[in-house]
């Protein structure tokens, strides 16, 4: 097994594994501990099963089976993972191209101002309608230029001549992950190595504390967020929410996604709701967007505590407070942690030393009551 770089946090009885070469993360309790740590010692397997049989009281065939997984999940997760595969590196006839956009806008970003350049209607219904509100109608000839465009069957996103991302038609959501992570960079004059992580979360603010929702797609994460913007709490991002190094929530101002079930909820309180026209993502999903308020007084935004939520019409209201061993893996599955030297000890630092929480409920009077509290309690 070739040389295994990677950083390694104990909490209570689990060991977080972070694997440099493919930037992912590994849970391990014993007896899988004792596997790792003979594999990354260059022990053979046969050596390990071995002394794994001695040490657990099991026989030869089971301690082989058990030793020969581990170590198989190890090099899976030790590999290097290119972050562009040969075909999809810039070339020059790509650099040079030049295409006839079927639209063209501009959109200011606290003060600044960006072009933005569409090939075709499909790439700009990526994009425009989650910020069509912050279209601007000025010159801005002189500001960044965003372009996406097809380039052999292939999605390209482009800033002034560089090339920042190529992906196959099918992978639209790692498009706009870039596009919302290099609006982020413009917007709060940073590059991708000032961030720790970002988020598949909204984060929500009183100006005093800041909480952080996340959940899988269809899951009440904005439901909850709007809810909470209409009881004047101060919506920070929706959907994206990049934290830098201290551990601060930034703005992005994009729209919130309200899917149809969300509408009876929500209408009575944003009555334009009603108004704007519903877009279909899918054959499944449909949405209405529900523009950003947030000012931006301020942009920096230290992050409290951290909830995941699940709506489930069969639950009335559950909550309970979460180790970090519970939070790092429920936390891993809606996050991208930047893969740069030291993120890996940010995180866990992070995960040990803010509070997290998990929330399933279909009582929203419940729910909210919770959070305001939580929100208005002093540290």
């Amino acid at each position: 097994m070739s040389f295994i770089s990677f950083i390694k946090r104990k909490i209570g009885q689990t060991y977080l594994i972070w694997f440099k070469n493919s930037n992912q993360y590994f849970q391990l309790e014993e007896p899988a501990w004792f596997v790792f740590s003979k594999t990354i010692k260059r022990y053979k397997a046969e050596t390990i099963a071995v002394k794994f049989a001695n040490r657990y009281g099991t026989d030869m065939d089971e301690s082989r089976i058990f030793v020969t997984d581990i170590r198989q999940k190890i090099d899976e997760m030790n590999r290097i993972v290119n972050q562009e595969n040969e075909q999809d590196k810039p070339t020059t006839d790509l650099i040079s191209y030049t295409f006839i956009p079927q639209s063209v806008h501009c959109y200011g970003l606290d003060g600044k101002t960006i072009k933005f350049s569409f090939e075709t209607q499909l790439l700009e219904d990526y994009i425009h309608l989650l910020v069509k509100h912050l279209e601007v109608f000025e010159d801005c000839l002189t500001t960044p230029l965003f372009e996406l465009f097809f380039f052999q069957e292939k999605i390209v996103f482009r800033i002034d001549n560089e090339v920042k991302g190529i992906w196959a038609p099918d992978e639209s959501h790692l498009v706009k992950g870039k596009i919302f992570m290099e609006l982020t960079n413009v917007m709060h004059n940073k590059a991708d190595e000032d961030w720790l992580m970002t988020v598949h979360a909204s984060a929500i603010t009183n100006g005093k504390k800041t909480i952080l929702f996340s959940a899988a797609p269809g899951s009440g994460k904005t439901t909850m967020a709007a809810l909470l913007q209409a009881k004047g709490f101060q919506l920070i991002s929706d959907d994206f929410v990049p934290i830098d190094h201290s551990f601060h929530a930034y703005p992005l101002p994009i729209a919130m996604s309200v899917k149809e079930g969300a509408m009876k909820t929500l209408e009575s309180l944003y009555p334009t709701l009603n108004e704007t026209p519903l877009n279909y993502i899918s054959s499944e999903k449909s949405v209405r967007y529900l523009p950003a308020e947030n000012q931006f007084v301020n942009k920096i935004y230290p992050v409290h505590e951290f909830i995941f939520i699940q709506y489930n019409k069969s639950v009335d209201f559950v909550w309970e407070k979460l180790n970090p061993v519970q939070a790092i893996r429920l936390l891993l599955d809606q996050t991208w942690v930047i893969p740069t030297d030291g993120n890996p000890d940010l995180l866990f630092d992070f995960v040990s030393q803010k509070s997290f929480f998990q929330l399933t409920y279909s009582n929203n009077q419940k729910a909210l009551e919770v959070i305001t509290n939580l929100m208005n309690h002093d540290e």
